[in-house]
């Protein structure tokens, strides 16, 4: 049995670039392994301490997250939760709600949780020195709290009234994300037949016949499809208006990085913490 293993669902990379750092701040705590959830390939390796990431959707964790701990046998394994938002609102805190259920029904312990802001890959685009900014926030915070995950420190905090009212109301984001999905197309003129799109889809629910594209019911909108075409020739449905596109350079400076107006207060907070 591994000592820590980690699980993550990481839409555009965000999530796995934190769970990364987790894997190298804990390696000298002890054997580490890294799973990625998607694609129904992933397989439950027993550990002493469990940690699972994923991405914020709609203030909840992504359905292949939930659907991979409904998966896991029963068990008494502690085990921890970071998360990746483009924002650091306290409205996110009770994402795990629906996963901390799953996993504490099946005898698990659960540790806490941790939270890191990274660059958004949808609503809009953040400067590269902001990008750069956030990852190296994240990883000083993650070889900290790794070093209470690897002591068994508990990190548990009040959840305000105002996120759980969040998680609930934000529960249709689910099917609703599924119709959405329906509802994607690719410009035939920028397209350039890559198919990154199809190879890189975390659920499968991109294919290509009789000379277009289809998208089944089955989309996350995690827009990795969108966000990681070269050509930007993905249109995400109803959400498009909302669609990012292209790769963030995070060896920018983060020294240039500016706060702007939107969520001044809890970004400033966040990186004086």
């Amino acid at each position: 049995m591994t000592d820590f293993g980690i699980y993550y669902f990481s839409g555009t990379g965000n999530t796995k670039k934190c769970a990364e750092a987790f894997g190298l701040a804990l390696k000298n705590k002890g054997e580490t392994e890294l799973f990625a959830i998607e694609n129904g390939q992933e397989k439950f390796m027993p550990a002493k301490t469990i940690l699972i990431g994923y991405p914020v959707h709609g203030f909840g964790a992504p359905q292949v997250v939930l659907d991979f701990a409904k998966t896991l046998p029963a068990g008494e394994n502690l085990f921890f939760i970071f998360k990746t938002s483009g924002e650091p609102l306290r409205l996110n805190d009770d994402s795990s709600h629906s996963l901390r259920n799953i996993l504490t029904k099946k005898g698990y312990r659960f540790g806490g949780e941790y939270h890191y802001v990274m660059p958004y890959n949808m609503i809009f685009r953040h400067t590269d020195e902001m990008a750069s900014k956030m990852f190296l926030t994240a990883k000083e915070r993650i070889q900290k709290d790794a070093e209470d995950i690897a002591e068994g420190k508990e990190r548990k905090k009040k959840i305000l009234l105002r996120a759980k009212m969040a998680y609930f109301i934000n529960r249709i984001e689910r099917p609703g994300v599924r119709f959405n999905g329906k509802l994607f197309r690719v410009k035939k003129k920028l397209c350039i037949h890559c198919d990154r799109c199809i190879k890189n889809c975390p659920v499968n629910n991109i294919s290509y016949a009789d000379g277009k594209f289809h998208f089944g019911s089955k989309c996350l909108l995690c827009a990795r499809c969108s966000f990681l075409c070269p050509k930007d020739a993905i249109r995400i449905g109803l959400m498009d208006f909302l669609r990012v596109n292209g790769k963030y350079n995070f060896n920018a400076d983060p020294q240039n990085a500016k706060i702007g107006k939107y969520c001044r207060r809890a970004y400033k907070r966040y990186f004086s913490e």
